[in-house]
This record gives C-alpha cells, structure tokens and sequence, in this order.
C-alpha cells in the first residue's frame, strides 16, 4: 500500500509494527485500511458489522491420544519388559507432542497470532528457562560435586562451594545467551525466515536425537557429557574436596577451593554448550521480535532484563538439588532411568518448538 509494506492479515486492531523476520509490517485490519485511506487520498468507511470466519477446533488432533492409550490392554503383556515398556511411554509422549502441533497447523493464522499477543511474555521466558534447567549435563555435574562434598562432613563447605558453582553457571549463562542474541539478531534482520528455517531444522534434530537417547542412551551420537569429560570433571571436584578436607584447611586454602569451583563452573559450561544451546535458540528468536515491537525502553535494557531472568529462572532445578544435598548430607549419583526422563522430556521440548519455528514460527512473535 504506497511505501508500506504488509505481511499477513488481522482482523483485530493494532498498532504499526514492524516484523524483522518477514521484514514487513504486521497486516492489522486498521493498518490495512489506514494505509489505502493514504494512497487514496481520501477517507475510507468500511462497516465495522463484519462477520468472521466460522472457527472449529480441531477436535480430531486431540483424539489420537486417546487412540494411543486405547492400545494398553491389546499390549499389555508385552510391556512387562523395560525396553518394552519405555517404547510405549515414549511413543505416548511424543504423540501428545505432534497433537499438540496438529492443532497449531489447523487452526488459522489469525487465531494464532491473537493467541501470541494474549499469551504473557514473562510466561514464555519462564517456562522456556524452566524446562532448560532440568538439564542432564548440569544435574551430572553438580550431583558429583556434592557428592564428593559429603566426605568433607561440613554443610557450610557444602553450601559455599554448591551455591559459588550455581552463581558461575548463572553468570556464564548469561553470558552465553547475550552472545547468541547479538549473532542470531543479525541473523534474523538479514535472512529472516530463512534463519528461523534452518533453525528450527537444527532444534527439530537436537530433539531427536535427545529422544533417541530416551529410547538407547548415549548410544551413537547423544547432546551428552562424554565419559572422558566427566572423568575430567570428577578429577577437578576431587581436587576441591581433597583441599577442603585438609584438617588444617585456613581462608587461603578454602578462597582456593572456591576459585577452582569457578574455574570448575566456567569449564563445565563451556563442554556442556551442546546440551544447552538449543532451548536458548527458540528463546533468543522470540526475544529479539519482542524487543523490537514492545518498545522495552531499547533492545539492549530489553535483552539484559529478560536473559538475567531467564538465567535466574533456569538455575532453580540446580539449588533445589543443592538444598536436597544440604537436607540429607548423603552422597548420591543420577540413574540412568532419571537421565532418560529428563533426555525424553527435553527432547519433546525441542522437538514442538523446532516443528513450530519451521512451520508456525507466528506463534513465537507475541507481537
């Protein structure tokens, strides 16, 4: 319309905006309307009494779950072995996850972008943190050096050395994060949805491959901390502890110890990246239209404010570990079976948001 260029139709009202990813502007009926008013010359009436389209939910997405579970007692027997029964359970998770996308696909465009604007954006960050936080990487790493902490018999080394190596993570995450935004907002002003293709290809196979180690853990290729890097790792905490456990341990010995815990933190971030990258990449994508639509008082107060929560929000799995340790005083280790839970769940994760990047990327704009 004139110099204007519009992307998409409303019906609902709203403000002019400009979308980096479809780098055009939001097609809000009034926009529409105001814009061809302008290339006219003069005013144009148009009857607010319009009637919309005839919405059905799909209904049918949500049965196919119920088809699933209806199966339980024609397979029954054969679910009596573990393997079995984890093909099942995960064949059920992953179902409710590609139902849930059926729904999104089906239903039109503008119900879906009037869901974005209404869905609270701090819900978003803190589920999107949440469910990063219970990260298999972070919880292996964490739970050896508490474990190693026991032998020290001192809740207080527990508590300093557990909570320094919970701040390092929260920092480093940070960190981390602001560096993918500053790459992946260039990214997006310059390919728009051809970055956000490719990225959710990338999210779609992440969480595959997080899926397949649910069903064969850490057989061929796992997002997994490899055996030789947790050995290294375990050789760095046992190396804190030993120092802690010196009997004639003074503040120089223990400002040590919480110096190599840093280190510790800094390093384990770093390795673990492969397990963490890929829910920040879905997060950054939605940061950067929300920043640039909401008028946060600039992009960069924007992005600081909403990464430190994010960062905040994602260590809360991590202090819950560490207050159960504090509680209980026992050394423990993370089975196979709870790494296979938090492998399937953050697989699902990534799985719908890297199916709705590609195929619905409008519901991750909450402009």
């Amino acid at each position: 319309m004139g110099d204007t260029n519009f992307v998409g139709y409303s019906e609902s009202d709203g403000p002019l905006e400009y979308s980096s990813v479809y780098t055009g502007f939001i097609g809000y009926r009034n926009q529409i309307i105001r814009a061809i008013a302008q290339a006219a010359g003069h005013e144009i009436q148009v009857s607010a009494a319009i009637e919309g389209p005839n919405i059905q939910f799909p209904w049918v997405a949500l049965g196919i779950p119920l088809l699933y579970l209806a199966s339980f007692p024609l397979v029954r027997r054969q679910l009596q072995q573990p393997q079995s029964r984890r093909y099942w359970l995960g064949g059920l998770a992953a179902i409710c996850i590609l139902s849930l996308f059926l729904v999104v696909s089906l239903t039109p465009e503008a119900v879906i972008r009037e869901f974005a604007q209404g869905l609270p954006f701090p819900l978003f960050v803190s589920t999107i943190a949440l469910a990063d936080g219970f990260n298999p990487c972070a919880f292996t790493v964490l739970i050896i050096l508490l474990s190693l902490l026991t032998y020290t018999e001192r809740r207080r080394d527990m508590i300093l050395v557990g909570g320094t190596f919970i701040a390092t993570s929260a920092v480093m995450y940070f960190l981390f994060i602001l560096a993918m935004i500053g790459v992946g907002s260039v990214l997006l002003e310059r390919y728009g949805a051809i970055f956000l293709l490719v990225l959710g290809i990338g999210i779609v196979i992440a969480g595959l491959i997080n899926l397949k180690d649910y069903f064969w853990f850490k057989q061929g290729v796992s997002l997994s901390l490899s055996e030789a890097q947790q050995r290294t790792i375990s050789q760095k905490a046992g190396k804190i502890v030993r120092d802690l456990r010196n009997p004639a341990v003074g503040r120089l010995q223990f400002l040590t110890a919480l110096g190599g815990t840093v280190v510790l933190a800094i390093f384990v971030n770093i390795v673990e990246l492969g397990c963490t990258a890929i829910l920040p990449a879905v997060y950054m994508t939605t940061l950067v239209n929300y920043c640039a639509a909401s008028g946060f008082g600039g992009a960069a107060p924007c992005y600081f404010t909403w990464t430190a929560l994010y960062a905040a929000i994602y260590v809360i799995p991590l202090l819950l570990i560490l207050s159960n340790f504090i509680y209980s005083f026992e050394s423990s280790r993370m089975s196979e079976t709870q790494g296979r839970i938090l492998k399937l769940v953050g697989g699902l994760f990534m799985l719908f948001f890297g199916l709705v990047m590609i195929f619905q990327p409008k519901l991750l704009l909450f402009v």
